[in-house]
């Protein structure tokens, strides 16, 4: 027994160490070809600039173009909203920001997290924490992803968090544009916000109010002092006529810049984009971007301006979220694909480089300062700004202040303490370096070189709550399921035949600010019917929210009886999982409800209608 504890001790001593030495070759071997992948992604970009064919255009010798960011203004999240906005959790059939991971992450629909989490849009602070960071990194401002100033889908929102922002980036002598999407148009018609007859007319209302309200504006960027304009297209008003209609209006006429490969006969110029269309394989080479690069630089040999575009790489989210096929991969490679981007524009003599994107969370192009990237992005066009202006004195240490100043701030509720960060701020809008850092020093608040990001305390967030059935169907058919459906409106996919598919995190949506909804059933055959479910997606994303429902029935689906009258009806995940029922007990082929409310959302909505009949 002895002599088997020994030989036992030897053993356990032996299979220890060899473990320990697996650990160690396989973390070096790990290591390895981790610096491996980034030296050859290095070699490669090497190589690659030397395949970069970017003539001296005769036209522009801009040695000091303003560098501007990309910005898009829809987020929303708790308590500025009611809940978390779809680019947090697009659907929420694989993410829900209410989710804490062990982490302490929030579960956002992204592969990138911000140093804040998940934020919105029309937070005060948190813009003052990106124009703080934009002023740090020498960016000049930001050009708008903006649709509009309807109020129909979440357009409203967007355009409100633009105009805060907007007043944020004037305290911080930062200048602004827009990249109108055109697309919105499309989008409302088929909302059935507008007709198409009403298409034109609704475009020159939004260059008549931009006219009015933004393009005086000392802020606002201008070449050859006509504002600047750029389209991610044109996608819906492709014509030449259409523009000169839509700008008829305006003087003078905006500087109108297309996407690359779009409408450029009539544009006065055009930007480019990471080409995600060029990828094989669902990835995009590096020699297929040098040759997109060289292609776009070419066109834009004889143009007297240019709008460059400079990206970090391309990594989305919505094949894993579900919210649709992806768009392919371009390789971050540890800061070189930026460096690329950013050298090959600043070869063509550009008068502003387009940063692609300041926080597009959902496809990966983000240079705000992640957990996975930190401040690479940012460093790098320091070094630019010093490059291009000697005048530049912000350093890379200072681009951790504002992280400490939003942290402190949101954790404080000294009023004295808030006071001094504000004080911060307005130092370094102003471009008063030793005083912000006197003053940060006065706040006692510590800035290192560490990458801090704020997380959530994953012990301290409460489990989601279950609830008994609403109604036990007993095994009994659903009648609805897969049935044909009609809708009066929808937006975007979200068509008629989701709310009866068997999938709970899919839905119909109907047509915003277009009520009634009406979406109707056909049960195929006449059956005498019990109890209707009425479902919506039971995660807290999909927060407590009313909708008035009326319901008729029919047996020819000409004539309908109404059966009960416009009800509201409470649909809450964490009292019922959102599901309502609603007795029927009635016979009937055909099933009608009519939306007139809904307290969370501009139409009514249906994750599942399920039908089940008498016994």
């Amino acid at each position: 027994m002895m002599e088997y504890k020994k030989y036992k001790a030897v053993w356990i001593l032996l299979f220890g160490f060899y473990s320990v030495m697996f650990i160690l070759i396989s973390c070096t071997t790990t290591i390895k070809t981790k610096n491996q992948t980034m030296m050859n992604a290095g070699a490669q970009y090497e190589a690659a600039r030397k395949q970069l064919s970017i003539g001296i255009p005769a036209n522009r010798n801009s040695k000091k173009p303003m560098i501007l960011v990309h910005y898009m203004p829809w987020f929303q999240v708790p308590p500025v909203d009611s809940g978390y906005g779809f680019h947090w959790h697009m659907g929420g059939t694989v993410f829900d920001p209410f989710e804490t991971l062990p982490d302490g992450r929030a579960k956002i629909a992204s592969h990138y997290y911000p140093l804040t989490g998940p934020y919105d849009s029309r937070d005060l602070q948190i813009l003052k924490y990106q124009a703080a960071l934009m002023k740090i990194s020498g960016i000049d401002g930001v050009i708008f992803d903006w649709y509009g100033i309807s109020d129909a889908l979440d357009y409203k929102e967007i355009h409100q968090s633009v105009e805060t922002m907007i007043s944020v980036l004037k305290q911080a002598g930062l200048k602004y544009a827009i990249c109108y999407e055109d697309q919105s148009i499309r989008k409302m018609i088929e909302a059935k916000s507008i007709t198409k007859d009403q298409a034109l007319e609704t475009g020159k209302q939004v260059f008549s109010w931009l006219a009015e309200h933004w393009f005086q504006d000392e802020s606002y960027v201008k070449l050859d002092d006509r504002p600047v304009v750029l389209c991610f297209g044109p996608q819906f008003f492709k014509d030449k006529q259409q523009w000169d209609a839509l700008f008829a209006g305006v003087n003078p006429r905006p500087y109108f810049i297309s996407l690359d490969n779009h409408s450029e006969h009539f544009a006065d110029g055009s930007y480019n984009w990471p080409p995600m269309w060029a990828s094989t394989g669902g990835k995009l080479s590096i020699p297929r971007l040098v040759s997109n690069l060289n292609d776009f630089y070419v066109k834009q040999q004889a143009k007297s301006h240019l709008i460059a575009t400079a990206f970090p790489g391309f990594h989305d989210i919505y094949q894993e979220a579900g919210a649709g096929r992806s768009y392919g991969y371009l390789d971050y490679a540890d800061g070189e694909t930026f460096k690329f981007t950013v050298d090959a524009a600043l070869q063509a003599n550009p008068d502003i480089i387009q940063i692609a994107t300041w926080n597009d969370y959902g496809e990966g192009t983000i240079i705000e300062p992640t957990i996975e990237r930190g401040y690479r992005e940012l460093e790098y066009l320091q070094d630019v700004k010093k490059n291009i202006s000697g005048d530049f004195v912000w350093n890379r240490l200072d681009l951790r202040i504002p992280i400490e100043l939003y942290k402190s701030y949101v954790k404080s509720s000294s009023e004295e303490q808030r006071k001094s960060i504000e004080a911060v701020y307005q130092a370094i809008f102003t471009n008063q370096i030793d005083d912000a850092r006197a003053l940060l020093r006065q706040a006692q608040l510590p800035v290192d070189f560490a990458v801090r990001p704020l997380l959530r305390n994953p012990d301290a967030v409460s489990a989601e709550k279950s609830t008994g059935p609403v109604f036990d169907p007993g095994g009994k058919k659903n009648l609805a399921l897969g049935m044909p459906v009609v809708a009066s409106s929808h937006i975007y996919d979200f068509i008629g035949s989701k709310a009866n598919d068997g999938d709970v995190s899919s839905y119909w949506e109907g047509g915003a600010n277009t009520y009634p909804n009406i979406i109707t059933f056909d049960l195929i055959s006449s059956q005498t019917l019990d109890t209707a479910l009425i479902k919506l997606n039971p995660k807290r994303i999909w927060s407590k929210r009313i909708q008035t429902i009326e319901v008729l029935y029919s047996d020819d689906g000409n004539q309908f009886t109404n059966l009960l009258p416009p009800t509201d009806y409470v649909f809450d995940p964490a009292t019922n999982n959102n599901i309502i029922a609603i007795r029927l007990n009635v016979k009937a082929r055909y099933l009608r409800l009519i939306f007139s409310k809904n307290t969370q959302a501009k139409a009514g909505q249906i994750a599942e209608l399920e039908v089940y009949a008498a016994q």
